[in-house]
């Protein structure tokens, strides 16, 4: 129920009262007598019913607008608590939370806030007075989404239009008029009691109340009504409530020193100041919940001289008053009711004493006056000032031609002392943030101390894309890189280029502005809830590339150059085709003729070289080690029960007088089997037919360490319609050897390259963008490698996989069996396959005696090891043991996400291994070269080599034309017949050509443009892998001089450092 005599200080211990009464009762009982006590308290709140209710209550509304609005035009300053201290940091709900919850005070959001300490009346803080603070749920002068506005007093002095108006001039007319106020009921005397404050210790120390009722709507759609209050979060008691002998002489009080006071008249502000200039002030927010039946509730639960009984405080937010606000931009911030999420609202007040008159008031009155103070406010400049040097830089360079902006910006620097005002940079008179850009800009302001953050700001409706920015302390000398290196939304918070774990702050503002920017990410980056990937990797909600977040879009000049290149070469590959329509393709070779009238002379070199050799069993061999299917091969060790090889049907193409057993045990003998291909559908739409079998090769290492197919079996099934291929069979070994790379094919794009670089590197990505903020070293480590991966796949989401895209056009699992393949080899995946060394340890093919002339495998290892010693130097300034990694609660999360959802294990999936948590630093070592291995060295070798593999369809065929042969005797005319058409021939063509392109803008393995390491350390270690790579590339080079077919797609200087193709 409510009560108009609020809880003893033992019923609610975090009221900080400790054995403080209110005695205004009893004073106002023993001055004027117990009967007429009766008497008035009886009648204390029976209000007149007015004969035109709304009349009264415009009437009164508007009076007391006009006076707030007269005294902000005179003064330039609030009609009440016009003097105050501000702050801003940050707000957190709490993640346990026991009230009903709504989308705006859901457990665990982080809010940037600003807040406001004042005195309600006067502006001497050592006259007793009613103290106050507001806080704004979000960084800025005005507006926003939650204005809490609260003070002193567990209940207020006043709860009708006309009580507030009372109160005030009892107030501020002087001690009669106060005394008479006082008297003039119980309820009047108890209530400013319980308002005033005299000689508080701090602002910090105060409970402050919202003396307002509100109706609270959660997620549930039941109507509450609530309160707020805000509590010191250590619970220490309040000072500056009045003694006994103040309470009985309340109205001598108000407005008045005593004569020996010495404090200043802005003590409280000034120890205000003190305290954040040392340290953070912490408050909790409670809540109070009312289960509200209009029907059969009284009015006074609207009332705010009743207390709620029986009506527990839960902890709403905990927040971090963190940084002191200058005198200018506390004066500039305003507060208003109006400000409020959609969970909140007010009950209409009806006339001028209804309790919910007070709400009506001050939705009228606040906004306004704010508008009349920012129009008449005149600026001063601080007196104590230093200059900071701002060097700005506008990104440059090709790829963000569109860097520029036209728009105000206004940057505020943020320090362990404060923070200074917001200033505007640049002029209207010149470009000062056109694209490739620096400038210095001067700014005169009170010092901050230790610089920690920047904001950023940017009024209007340009684009602009900032690099670096540094702020030197002219006066002190201090200078500080803040990293950007992105698009700036309306606001923008940088921290310091120096990167830190969680646990390494040292300021709370810090660590919650790291956790605010994790759920801003988290807002933006969300998962896709397209149920036709189900059994995927996790990728981001973007239907297409423009829905993605700006940051990981593909710049203009990347897009146009990714869809200029693809129009150009569909148009001269069309010609071609054109071309060549009438003419009869009766020869393998004549699938050359298409390239040879288009392709890049450098390509065409490789690929004639292919044309001379396709159909040789050493070339076949070489390219299942070192073209774009490196992975496929492994030891044979024994044979497979379903292919039945005998030894009189080999011998004579092994070349050291041993039996197959004898060879299978000395490790010359290998396999590939693509018995994954078994149930997956071709395309079969009215003259498209294709086809692809589920063959088996054995290949052998000759002596002289060519690697030669000698036996191939088209199905996995043992039956006399499916015989095994050997190098006697003619035509038929030919065919056996297409339908072989045709099958190899397919699991090349759809799940070697597609699935296994791309799609679970998206599964990695996003997560790791949802939970690591920009300053954590491991973020700044991984950005440059997963940066285009959410924007290619996207692109590739549409243009590849969806129907009637690329593969559907090109591949014989087109038509949606490449959907069901790459779900069945992702239900396959392990994490060891992103492992190098250990995968190939898995397929035993690490030994380069037994296996020589693995390129794939040697440069592989060469590039594993330089990125092995990167990772482990670069992670080694940060995470000093394991227990720094099991602490580290981004990395946990993140790592924790990728488990759950990024790599989520379906229904029917093996388990993918990834483990659920890290705890030491070799794990996480691994687990970050794994990564930029495989988004750098890993892509670029099944990605790049493409045209070169599948240009000459006879060599690569995507998909083929007639079923697999059945039994021996295959003629000339029948391999030809079985090439893809031309048109199928063509689209691999086409789609090769744009997939093996390197923009005009790379960025390569080892090269960071965008400085998001500053310190020293990190630097030196970047430099260390730029020379390991150099060494790498000669080392490579030399080599290559030997080859015939020089293996390049490791060199260091062709590969990227992110999938962005």
């Amino acid at each position: 129920m409510a009560s108009d005599i609020p809880s003893s200080a033992k019923e609610d211990e975090e009221s900080g009262l400790g054995n403080w009464e209110n005695l205004g009762y009893e004073i106002f009982k023993t001055k004027l007598g117990e009967e007429v006590f009766e008497a008035k308290r009886k009648t204390q709140y029976q209000f007149p019913s007015p004969t035109f209710p709304s009349v009264g209550l415009s009437w009164n509304t508007g009076l007391l607008k006009v006076g707030f609005l007269a005294a902000a035009y005179k003064t330039t300053k609030r009609g009440s608590h016009k003097r105050g201290v501000g702050a801003a940091g940050y707000a957190k709900i709490v993640d346990n939370p026991q009230y009903p919850q709504d989308n705006f005070f859901r457990k665990g959001r982080i809010f940037e806030v600003r807040l406001r300490h004042a005195n309600v009346f006067f502006t001497d803080d050592t006259v007793a007075d009613g103290r106050s603070i507001s806080i704004k749920f979000e960084d800025a002068e005005s507006g926003g989404p939650f204005d809490l506005i609260c003070n002193t007093g567990r209940v207020g002095p006043f709860c009708t239009l006309p009580g507030s108006m009372a109160f005030g001039k009892g107030l501020k007319s002087g001690p009669e008029t106060a005394e008479e106020f006082c008297y003039q009921n119980p309820a009047n005397y108890l209530t400013t009691v319980e308002s005033l404050r005299r000689y508080p210790d701090s602002y910090a120390d105060l409970r402050y109340y919202a003396q307002v009722t509100y109706v609270y709507t959660p997620d549930d759609g039941r109507k509450r009504l609530a309160r707020f209050r805000v509590i010191p979060r250590d619970l220490r008691p309040e000072t500056g409530l009045l003694t006994e002998e103040d309470q009985k002489q309340l109205w001598h009080l108000i407005d008045k020193r005593r004569p020996d006071e010495t404090r200043s008249a802005t003590y409280l502000q000034d120890e205000y100041k003190k305290i954040l200039k040392e340290g953070e002030v912490q408050y909790t927010v409670q809540i109070q919940i009312h289960e509200w039946d209009p029907d059969t509730d009284s009015d006074t639960y609207f009332s705010v001289m009743h207390h709620w009984d029986n009506h527990p405080w839960m902890n709403l937010a905990h927040v971090t008053s963190a940084t002191l606000l200058s005198d200018l931009d506390t004066e500039k911030t305003s507060f208003a009711l109006n400000n409020r999420p959609d969970s909140l609202d007010f009950v209409k007040a009806k006339s001028q004493y209804d309790y919910n008159s007070i709400a009506h008031a001050r939705l009228a009155i606040y906004n306004a006056s704010s508008t009349v103070r920012y129009l008449t406010r005149k600026e001063t400049a601080p007196e104590n000032t230093t200059t900071y040097l701002v060097t700005l830089s506008t990104s440059s360079g090709r790829e963000r031609e569109t860097a520029g902006t036209d728009d105000d910006v206004f940057i505020t620097i943020i320090g362990t002392k404060g923070r200074t005002s917001r200033h505007q940079m640049g002029t209207d008179l010149y470009d000062d943030f056109d694209a490739g850009h620096t400038k210095i800009y001067n700014i005169e302001a009170e010092p901050v101390g230790e610089m920690l953050m920047l904001e950023i700001e940017r009024e209007g409706n340009d684009d602009w894309h900032v690099g670096m920015i540094r702020v030197v302390n002219a006066k002190t000398g201090e200078e500080v890189d803040f990293p950007c290196y992105r698009w700036v939304p309306n606001k923008l918070t940088l921290r310091s280029g120096k990167a830190m774990l969680p646990f390494q702050e040292t300021h709370e503002e810090l660590l919650l502005q790291r956790k605010l920017e994790i759920q801003q990410r988290q807002e933006e980056y969300t998962y896709t809830t397209d149920k036709t990937f189900d059994g995927y990797p996790a990728f981001i909600a973007a239907a297409e590339h423009g829905d993605l977040p700006r940051d990981v879009q593909f710049n203009d000049f990347k897009l146009h150059d990714f869809k200029s290149t693809g129009d150009w070469t569909k148009k001269k590959y069309g010609v071609a085709y054109l071309l060549e329509y009438f003419d009869t393709w009766d020869h393998p070779e004549k699938y050359a003729e298409i390239y040879e009238k288009f392709a890049d002379l450098e390509d065409l070199a490789l690929i004639r070289k292919t044309v001379q050799v396709w159909d040789k069993d050493e070339d076949f061999g070489r390219q299942f080690l070192n073209a774009v299917n490196p992975v496929q091969i492994r030891r044979c060790n024994e044979l497979p029960s379903n292919f039945p090889v005998t030894n009189n049907m080999v011998q004579k193409f092994m070349t050291r007088n041993k039996t197959l057993q004898e060879e299978m045990k000395d490790g010359h003998v290998y396999i590939v089997s693509y018995e994954d291909l078994e149930g997956i559908p071709c395309m079969h739409s009215g003259k498209d037919v294709r086809y692809k079998c589920e063959p088996l090769c054995l290949f052998y290492v000759r002596a002289s360490g060519q690697l030669v197919p000698i036996a191939i079996q088209l199905f996995q099934t043992t039956c006399k319609t499916n015989p095994i291929w050997t190098p006697d069979d003619s035509w038929g070994w030919q065919l056996a050897k297409l339908h072989l790379k045709a099958a190899d094919a397919q699991l090349h794009q759809c799940s070697t390259h597609l699935l296994k670089t791309h799609l679970i590197m998206e599964g990695l990505t996003v997560p790791m963008f949802r939970n690591l903020p920009a300053v954590h070293p491991i973020y700044k480590l991984l950005l440059p490698h997963l940066r285009h991966t959410m924007a290619i796949n996207t692109i590739g989401r549409v243009a590849l996989v969806a129907e009637g895209g690329t593969i559907d056009k090109s591949m014989a699992v087109g038509g949606g069996g490449h959907v069901t393949l790459m779900a069945k080899m992702y239900g396959k995946f392990h994490m060891i396959e992103y492992g190098f060394p250990e995968f190939l340890k898995k397929r035993e093919v690490d030994d380069a005696e037994k296996l020589p002339n693995y390129f794939y495998r040697d440069d592989g290892l060469l590039m594993w090891n330089a990125i092995s010693n990167f990772t482990c130097r670069m992670m080694s300034i940060y995470y000093h043991s394991d227990h720094d990694v099991h602490c580290d609660e981004e990395l946990q999360a993140w790592i924790k996400e990728v488990h759950e959802k990024g790599l989520k294990v379906w229904p029917g999936n093996e388990d993918h291994a990834v483990p659920v948590s890290l705890q030491t630093f070799n794990q996480l070592q691994n687990l970050l070269t794994c990564i930029i291995f495989n988004a750098s060295c890993q892509h670029a070798a099944v990605n790049f080599g493409q045209l070169h593999s599948y240009a000459f369809a006879p060599n690569y065929p995507m998909a083929m034309s007639t079923p697999a042969p059945t039994k021996k005797g295959v003629t000339f005319e029948e391999f030809v017949a079985a090439l893809p058409s031309k048109k199928t021939a063509t689209s691999g063509m086409v789609t090769t050509y744009v997939l093996s392109r390197f923009s005009d803008e790379e960025i390569w393995l080892g090269q960071y443009p965008d400085e998001h390491f500053t310190e020293d350390a990190a630097k030196g270690v970047m430099e260390q892998f730029r020379h390991e790579l150099r060494e790498i590339s000669l080392k490579i080079k030399e080599r290559n001089k030997t080859l015939q077919f020089p293996y390049e797609y490791l060199l260091p200087e062709n590969v990227p450092n992110s999938i962005a193709i």
